[in-house]
């Protein structure tokens, strides 16, 4: 994880008196690691870009603190951890209110149980170091307001003991079975808005744009609603949509546009490939 801490982010956290992101980083963040030297860079990046954030570094799990009930959000690093399941039962019984998140190293072991602890909602993200610092900071405000991070790239437990991966995005037969549960169904509406745009081949900048949120943060809908969607790339997520909205009655989760999303036009630069 490399790189100076993004303007961008920092502008869209801070900005505008009386706003509900104002509202929503007055909180603190604990990060259960060794107090060295990249994790106390780490806090120094945090500390830059959430202002209002007081950030907790610890190497030992006492018992209790003052600034408990403020915690929103638990970074644990998973190589400094023996026990992934006692320790996240851990911190959910000392953090009642917090979002708990696991901070995992390439050569990371034990992903199955992890795969386990998010699946089962005990965990709500696995964060990867080697991410780009601003998609990592990004992924910071999303779980801070309430949301959960797996990263596309690492795929599933299930897909890691396959030797061959099928490149085509999948295709769902339409059947009359409410127990099939088909993947755009396990989107947020929020991941359902942005699939749709996406599938208008917009790019991040514009959908950022149309829907109020920093370009940063769209990025990180879209790597999940990409994991979720099980596919391996947005062409192929929006493959899926189509998919889906041709079999099926699907209503899009949009209200209140003048027109269409497809009659806006966009300018050759807002349309490059980010």
């Amino acid at each position: 994880m490399s790189g100076t801490i993004p303007r961008k982010l920092s502008d869209h956290i801070n900005s505008g008196p009386g706003t509900t992101n104002e509202k929503a980083f007055k909180s603190s963040i604990f990060i259960y690691a060794e107090a060295g030297v990249v994790f106390q860079g780490l806090v120094q990046s945090l500390e830059r870009t959430f202002t209002d954030i007081d950030i907790h570094l610890c190497s030992k799990f006492t018992e209790a603190e003052a600034y408990d009930d403020d915690i929103r959000l638990v970074l644990i690093h998973a190589g400094f951890v023996v026990n992934f399941s006692e320790c996240a039962t851990q911190c959910r019984r000392r953090f009642p209110n917090a979002s708990i998140t696991m901070m995992i190293d390439d050569n990371v072991t034990g992903l199955d149980e992890l795969d386990s602890l998010f699946d089962g909602k005990v965990i709500q993200g696995l964060l990867p170091f080697n991410l780009k610092l601003d998609i990592w900071l990004a992924v910071i405000w999303l779980l801070l307001n309430g949301g959960e991070y797996y990263p596309s790239a690492m795929g599933r437990s299930t897909d890691r003991t396959r030797d061959n991966v099928n490149e085509r995005p999948p295709t769902y037969s339409h059947q009359n079975n409410d127990s099939v549960i088909r993947p755009i169904k396990t989107l947020t509406i929020r991941e359902q808005q942005i699939l749709e745009l996406l599938s208008e081949g917009l790019q991040n900048k514009i959908i950022a744009d149309r829907l109020t949120l920093s370009e940063h943060t769209v990025k990180v809908h879209v790597h999940n609603l990409i994991r979720k969607l099980r596919v391996h790339n947005r062409t192929q997520a929006a493959a899926v949509y189509r998919n889906t909205r041709d079999q099926e009655t699907f209503q899009p989760p949009f209200r209140g546009y003048k027109a269409p999303i497809s009659h806006y036009t966009t300018s050759p630069e807002m349309a490059r490939v980010m």
